[in-house]
């Protein structure tokens, strides 16, 4: 499976430089984000670009609906989060926040994570989590 972090799907909504390799994952199917980074996109459409939540609501609809799946938050997943952050957190060189660790929480041993977030790439490759690597909003590709 390929699990989607926030940007992703901000690139996907708002024409950001991934947009199209997103699509493309998505139309390859078997695409889910956690739960945890679907609250970090609505809050970032709403908020941060000022999108009505009645739109945002359309929007996502479609796609959870279609061809994304929403990971819930478990217990067993909730603790590692916690335990990952503890592990790999650090304010200046590893910005990870609970929702990054959620992400990589949910991941299993066959999945990969599609991500422009270097410090998410760089916990993945210490988990031996995949990693499909996308362009941030600015069109630059994540450090390793």
């Amino acid at each position: 499976m390929t699990l989607l972090d926030a940007n992703a799907l901000l690139s996907l909504l708002l024409g950001q430089p991934a947009e199209k390799q997103v699509s493309s994952l998505l139309r390859r199917g078997n695409c889910a984000i956690p739960a945890a980074c679907l609250a970090e996109v609505v809050d970032a459409l709403v908020r941060t670009h000022g999108i009505e939540p009645v739109s945002v609501s359309e929007r996502l609809g479609a796609l959870i609906d279609e061809v994304l799946a929403v990971l819930p938050m478990d217990q067993r997943t909730a603790w590692r989060a916690g335990e990952l952050r503890a592990a790999h957190y650090h304010r200046t060189d590893a910005a990870l926040s609970l929702a990054d660790c959620l992400l990589l929480a949910a991941a299993g041993a066959d999945d990969e994570i599609a991500t422009s977030d270097s410090a998410v790439i760089v916990a993945a490759g210490t988990l031996g989590v995949g990693i499909v690597p996308l362009p941030n909003a600015k069109g630059q590709m994540p450090e390793r």
